[in-house]
């Protein structure tokens, strides 16, 4: 599809004429035969992203008691525990982890008593499940385990967890949180302070602080958003953490023709591939490659009309040269960008290529049964040499 990116019709255009653009299809189809209504222009099997089931996963969330050596170390470690508060770099929180983990330290919010809670959740079997254990604190006071540690308060609930999230990578709608709360949950995991409880996703928990002091882990977590990492300092024991595994990927490598050389019919004057990767801890990375670039017009790739790259503004690379069509090298890199905005099953790309009186013309996706001036392969697909003419449509494929 050919579109000028002037307020006049595109046929107006100086580059891209009305007669060379029927010079262009009438040429097409004497090369490859005329062209079938229901011809696509994406010979790609676009890879559906596969997404674990929530009800083949579960969160093992087990009552812990504490060792008989737990509060051995309570005292001896409140200084160091402290100083890391202070110190310790703020680092990502891993969401699938097995773990042993005992609240043992934690400071007061407030005036009043309040109620610092880390928990997870996730939505499966159509019930609501909500893990969640709870300290007791008030009136920026450092309280610890059963008041063992020299000028603290009691801790007002110790009892650890055995947890285990790991396989809840990929599942939709997981992610642990951290909150503070004025009054206590009841045993169904149900607040009182609804406004809180009923917009958990607003809280996710996703950083902390990681450290050891006398051979011992622990995790500080923020609950109420200060970012002070006091509000509640636990315990790891046996701390592994699951790392995120590619749960999908979907690629496309597009071949565009800018009718600087009207019937050759190369597709090579701009090679690109784009990748959208889908990690099971839900990061999604959409990366474009240039790959080639058989043309001698400047030209600027565009994903869901956004600027994502040029060529006059790539570094190294002089507009009137041609790249990477002569001597084919399939794993070189001519630049890189980020195509966030990229929708496989859309083919949200465009090309605006510059003429030599400065004339822009947009080159947007081809609609089905339309003269293609680009197309959409499958990833690895190659290219041809410049003036060497495609085989035939079915080349494509």
């Amino acid at each position: 599809m050919f579109a000028s990116c002037s307020n006049n019709d595109m046929y107006d255009a100086n580059v891209v004429n009305q007669n060379t653009v029927k010079s262009y299809e009438q040429q097409f189809v004497e090369a490859f035969g005329p062209v079938s209504e229901t011809q696509s222009w994406d010979f790609t099997a676009s890879a559906k992203a596969s997404t674990r089931g929530d009800e083949q996963s579960t969160v093992v969330w087990n009552t812990k008691p504490h060792g008989s050596n737990f509060f051995a170390f309570v005292d001896d470690d409140f200084e160091g525990v402290k100083e890391q508060v202070e110190s310790a770099a703020v680092v990502d929180w891993k969401p699938y982890a097995s773990m042993t983990i005992h609240p043992v330290y934690a400071k007061g919010t407030g005036d009043d008593y309040a109620y610092h809670t880390v928990g997870v959740k996730f939505n499966g079997q159509d019930k609501l499940i909500n893990y969640l254990f709870t300290v007791n604190a008030k009136d920026n006071t450092w309280y610890s385990g059963l008041g063992k540690a020299s000028g603290t308060n009691n801790l007002n609930f110790n009892t650890g967890r055995e947890i285990d999230s790991e396989d809840m990578m990929g599942v939709e709608g997981f992610y642990w949180y951290a909150v503070v709360t004025p009054s206590a949950t009841d045993a169904s995991g149900i607040a009182k302070d609804a406004e809180i409880w009923n917009n958990l996703e607003q809280h996710k928990l996703t950083t902390c602080k990681l450290f050891t002091v006398n051979n011992r882990q622990y995790v500080a977590f923020d609950c109420n958003g200060d970012e002070d990492y006091s509000d509640l300092i636990c315990l790891l024991e046996n701390y592994e953490v699951k790392e995120a595994e590619i749960v999908s990927e979907v690629a496309k490598r597009y071949m565009m023709e800018d009718l600087g050389s009207v019937g050759d019919f190369d597709f090579n004057d701009c090679v690109v591939d784009l990748t959208k990767t889908t990690w099971s801890d839900g990061k999604v990375e959409t990366k474009g490659v240039v790959r080639a670039l058989g043309g001698i017009l400047d030209i600027t790739i565009l994903i869901d009309g956004k600027q994502v790259w040029s060529k006059n503004g790539q570094e190294g690379l002089d507009v009137k040269t041609m790249y990477n069509t002569t001597s084919i090298d399939k794993n070189a890199v001519y630049g890189e960008f980020d195509a966030s905005d990229w929708q496989p099953s859309e083919n949200n790309i465009s090309f605006a290529v510059k003429g030599e009186n400065a004339q822009v013309v947009e080159i947007e996706f081809p609609e089905t049964g339309s003269i293609p001036q680009m197309v959409a392969v499958k990833a690895g697909h190659d290219w041809m040499t410049e003036r060497s003419r495609v085989p035939s449509i079915d080349w494509f494929k």
